[in-house]
């Protein structure tokens, strides 16, 4: 095809778009399009193809791509259009130098075009008014990597288009990343790189699934009795409430839009442990910008039942906070005559009737999720808008001098984050982050219980992002501004705006560092409210009067021999430099329903990240992050580790407690403590996640009361029961040591070398001979190791509710009991017979564990990681002329089996992985060529930052300075993925080199050269190559031609990335 014929077809396409595709307002559209998440009041629409819409039955992933707010600045080109090309694999290759010829491959994407720029401002920006919305079918998950979004800067003239410029983003990268985009297209011209524009725009790339909800554990609180102050049977009803007309499907299969609960008796108070499901289908952006409406009525079985209230609640972040919840807001209609008129007129009141909340998860998520969103605004709602324009002079927090910023902003218990701007002290982020204001009545005293607005900075780290400074916005500045517009588009506004520029606040000090930014109430609230009481948050603040007191009283009570050895500190002063009594720093956390075994919790906290203070805060030491800001960070030092450990405890009603002390060294330490049923008591090292175990250490739970017709038949159970337990103990010891005993004799047999290193080194290898020989018959009696406690004191103990002084003689933790109730052994801060543990409350808003990551972003991560560890060594080799072969078969097989070790980590292994195991094991030593020798380490890293774990790894182990050109290397990664956005990250390097021969082969070898010889001079051939020439090794024979095609393999994949 010629270069005239294909802008002649190209310009005849735009053409038919301008006329057949773009609705403009006021136009007529179907009524999914007038409902769609995409659609705004005054923009341009490109209808998707109706077979598209009804596209439900064939295979494959079907994915929906949204591109809205589509802005142009820093332009070099007048009157510009934006092109984009959705997917595809065509290409042009040229093959000419080849004797060959250009040929067009592949199949083209799906293009659409922008119109004219609505505002043009020349290089300054610019706006277009369209919305795109397509359909897209792919063969597999695997097609996203191989395709890709292609946006395009055109100028169309009377003939023919001209590009102007181009960018290219992977579809899998664009599923699994930020909504909002900012791509910079680009021109080759005489050999140079021009840039030509910046596009911005929001891009949804999402999966249309099948989401099942799940509603359980709901609770009303103070709900409306009856007109006779009776009782209530109070029941609940759930019902998604739909922006969008086309989410279900029109078959059959799809009829549970709504729940409803089984109605509990008697109680204003009531508790629901289950609910029911609802099924709904579309996109996960489409179903957060839902509302669920939560009716609750009186059970009525012979009459109507009736309505208590309800409470239309947002669906949005209810995936990162699982939670709930609503005030329940009663509407009355009455008829009230007018006494003017004579004539009756309907009147409406409202009534607060209590709060509603509960939990909601989804059994199933899409493997690939974009994060971050765009609030629709909805009529009948008030907002607050808090635009982020820029910051200026902001602290370097990386090596190269710069940082990476992005700000979150939290109001009401809730967060949302800002795009990345990259490599900028000054950046530009230009935008606007709505919070809804949910309360029941839109009064002053309900706004104003909700706190000011608190922006914080931060520095993007995938090892846990860096803390830039803070500050607060109060709601009274803001009804104290002058009137404005605010907002822009569809959500535009005249409102009172507050624009301010604001000083962040570090380690509770102002610094040079600013934000400017604006905030308004949409709609505006009345000019009545002023929100003079709500109180600002304060920095550099001494503990509280009141427990400073009891402090020095309660000190007294400690023996002066216990305060030598130990500093019994009650308080922590947190990232504003406020000084909390420690207990507040815990509470009952809200966990996910599927997170509940203790092994998998304490491994998930063993993944944040750990950082000294020093390192976090500039050189402060001893800081104590309240929980929402720990989460923020995703790091932090061990206090922070052991509180979030214990709320999480907490949270799935385990008896939990933070101990404080020292360890054998003598340092300050944290750890948690678990107080079993059973009289046993636990403590867990957070760090590590091992359990050590004190037998009898306690007096335990009591055993519930027995009915005494039962006495006798339960003594003789009970009898049974013990006689059962002492016997299984001693098989089970049994079994235990001829365990041991095989393991020793695997260990002296040929296997793979797996080291475990870095910050999580497993203490597995254990010395020889220390386990009883296999010909010796076993004892009796089983014996136990003596435990070896690594903590040397232990000086306090608290949980969210109270703490208590270690007052024993001894302050050895495996020596003394742990029965707090006991006052001669621990000295509590706070009597249970007082009314000052109404004082010990978080002072901060719940927070909730965030969501784990997408099946695909895991799979990215490790993707990026292992490519990055490879091109670490190929770099790295090539500056030494050193040949590199990555052999690309390895991979799969050893990522298939590297959630073995993640599973070890936790605890969780059984027989089936163990036997998967030995078979993955096997299926490695069968890829390795013959005549090499096999070495390979795995390491565990708690963060995903592929440049960082290259740098640890090409430091710690010097396998990338072989100088043996037939030396190859193989590489795998995975990454599991846990509540709270942190991972488990797994990479194995496997190194084989050529096997050296021993001396009996090389006299064999010799021998055989010398008959060889003997040979060819009797036969008196003179042919000089076939006397010289000598027979290859078989380790040779094999490894030359592997060597050459994996290397060519690998290098396809080093190019690409």
């Amino acid at each position: 095809m010629s270069t005239s014929e294909s802008s002649d077809q190209e310009k005849k396409g735009l053409l038919q778009n301008d006329e057949k595709k773009i609705v403009l307002e006021g136009g007529t559209s179907s009524s999914e399009e007038e409902n769609n998440l995409s659609l705004e009041p005054q923009s341009m629409i490109i209808k998707q193809d109706e077979d598209e819409e009804e596209e439900e039955e064939l295979p494959g992933p079907k994915f929906k791509l949204v591109i809205r707010n589509i802005t142009i600045r820093q332009h070099t080109v007048k009157s510009p259009k934006i092109r984009f090309t959705f997917g595809g694999n065509f290409k042009v290759v040229d093959s000419r130098h080849k004797g060959g010829k250009i040929e067009e491959i592949g199949e083209k994407g799906k293009q659409f075009t922008t119109s004219n720029c609505e505002v043009d401002t020349g290089g300054s920006g610019g706006v277009f008014k369209n919305t795109f919305i397509k359909y897209k079918r792919f063969n597999n998950y695997e097609d996203l990597e191989d395709q890709e979004l292609t946006v395009e800067l055109i100028t169309a003239g009377c003939c023919k288009i001209a590009t102007q410029g181009s960018a290219k983003i992977n579809l899998l990268e664009l599923a699994n990343s930020h909504i909002q985009r900012e791509v910079q297209t680009e021109i080759h011209q005489k050999g140079k790189h021009k840039i030509t524009g910046k596009v911005s725009f929001h891009c949804y790339l999402q999966e249309v699934w099948n989401f099942n909800l799940h509603f359980y554990q709901f609770e009303g609180i103070n709900l409306l009795g009856n007109q006779n102050d009776q009782e209530p049977d109070p029941q609940i009803k759930l019902k998604i409430k739909s922006a969008f007309l086309n989410i279900f499907r029109r078959d059959k299969n799809w009829t549970n839009r709504d729940c409803k609960s089984e109605p509990e008796l008697n109680t204003k108070n009531p508790r629901w442990e289950e609910i029911g499901n609802i099924t709904y289908r579309g996109i996960f952006s489409e179903l957060e910008n839902e509302d669920l409406l939560c009716e609750v009525f009186n059970h009525n079985t012979l009459k109507s039942s009736t309505k208590m209230g309800e409470s239309l609640i947002e669906m949005r972040g209810f995936l990162d906070y699982g939670l709930l919840e609503g005030p329940l807001v009663l509407t009355k209609s009455s008829n009230v005559k007018n006494e003017s008129t004579g004539s009756k007129e309907k009147q409406i009141s409202k009534t607060e009737g209590g709060t509603i909340k509960g939990l909601v998860e989804v059994e199933e998520l899409p493997p690939h999720q974009q994060y971050g969103d765009i609030i629709i605004l909805k009529p009948g709602r008030t907002y607050i808008g808090v635009h982020l324009i820029r910051g200026v002079n902001l602290r370097s927090a990386d090596p190269n001098g710069f940082s990476d910023p992005f700000v979150i902003v939290e109001f009401g218990g809730f967060k949302q984050r800002t795009k990345v701007i990259y490599r900028s002290l000054d950046p530009i982020w230009e935008e606007t982050l709505y919070f809804s204001i949910k309360v029941g009545l839109l009064t002053e005293q309900n706004i104003g219980k909700k706190g000011n607005i608190k922006v914080m900075v931060f520095d993007d780290d995938e090892a846990g992002d860096d803390f830039l400074g803070s500050c607060e916005i109060e709601l009274k500045d803001i009804v104290t501004s002058p009137q404005g517009k605010a907002g822009k588009g569809p959500n535009e506004c005249q409102t009172r705006v507050l624009n301010e520029r604001y000083s962040l606040y570090y380690n509770g000090e102002e610094t040079e560092q600013k934000v400017d930014l604006k905030a308004w109430f949409v709609p505006d609230v009345p000019s009545s409210f002023k929100f003079e009481n709500i109180q600002k948050k304060q920095t550099k603040t001494k503990l509280k009067k009141s427990f400073a007191k009891r402090e020095t009283a309660w000190r007294q009570g400690i023996p002066e021999k216990n305060l030598e050895e130990g500093d019994y500190e009650i308080k922590g002063a947190d990232e504003d430099y406020c000084e909390r009594f420690i207990p507040t720093f815990m509470f009952k956390m809200d966990l996910p329903r599927d997170l509940r075994d203790r092994k998998v919790i304490a491994r998930t906290v063993k993944c944040f990240t750990y950082e000294n203070d020093e390192i976090t805060f500039g050189g402060r030491r001893d800081v104590w992050c309240s929980p929402n800001f720990f989460l923020s960070l995703m790091k932090g030092s061990q206090e922070e580790h052991a509180a979030l450990h214990v709320s999480m405890l907490l949270g799935v009603d385990i008896d939990a407690y933070l101990c404080q002390g020292k360890t054998k060294n003598g340092e300050e330490h944290y750890w948690v403590m678990i107080r079993e049923n059973n009289g046993t008591i636990t403590f867990v090292e957070c760090s590590t996640g091992k359990e050590y175990h004190l037998e009898n250490k306690w007096k335990g739970i009591p055993e519930i009361e027995i009915d005494p017709k039962d006495k006798k038949k339960n003594k003789k159970n009970k009898q049974k029961k013990i006689n059962l337990i002492e016997s299984s103990d001693d098989e089970l010891e049994t079994k235990k040591t001829k365990k041991k005993k095989k393991e020793d004799k695997k260990k002296q047999s040929k296997k793979i070398e797996l080291e475990s290193s870095g910050d999580e080194k497993d203490d597995e290898k254990k010395k020889e001979g220390e386990e009883d020989e296999e010909d010796e018959e076993p004892e009796p009696e089983p014996i136990k190791d003596e435990l070896i406690l690594p903590y040397m004191t232990i000086e306090i103990i608290a949980n969210h509710e109270n703490l208590w002084g270690n007052i024993n003689e001894t302050m050895d933790p495996a020596e003394i009991l742990y029965d707090l109730e006991n006052k001669k052994s621990w000295h509590p801060f706070v009597d249970p017979d007082e009314g000052f543990s109404k004082e010990v409350k978080p002072f901060y808003e719940a927070c909730r564990l965030g969501p784990r990551s997408s099946e695909g972003r895991a799979k990215g991560f490790a993707i990026r990681i292992r490519k990055e560890v490879i091109a670490g060594y190929t770099n790295f080799r090539h500056g030494k002329n050193l040949k590199t072969a990555f052999l690309k078969k390895f991979t799969p097989v050893i990522e298939s089996g590297l959630d073995y070790y993640e599973k070890k980590a936790v605890g969780n292994l059984d027989e089936e992985d163990e036997k998967n195991y030995k078979i993955w094991r096997g299926k490695i030593t069968e890829l390795c060529p013959q005549g090499y020798i096999f070495d390979a380490f795995t390491i565990n890293f708690t963060y995903v930052d592929p440049t960082r774990i290259r740098n640890w790894i090409m430091e710690k182990y010097d396998f990338h300075k072989e100088e043996d050109i037939n030396t190859v290397f193989a590489c795998g990664a995975y990454v599991q993925p846990y509540f709270g956005r942190v991972s488990s990250v797994w990479v194995m390097l496997c190194v084989m080199r050529v096997k050296p021969k021993t001396e009996g082969e090389k006299e064999e070898e010799n021998k055989k050269d010398e008959k060889k010889d003997k040979k060819e001079k009797k036969s008196k051939k003179k042919d000089k190559t076939s006397k010289t020439k000598k027979p290859k090794s078989k380790g040779n024979q094999l490894s030359t031609p592997l060597l050459n095609d994996e290397t060519s393999s690998e290098d396809d994949e080093l190019g690409k990335n």
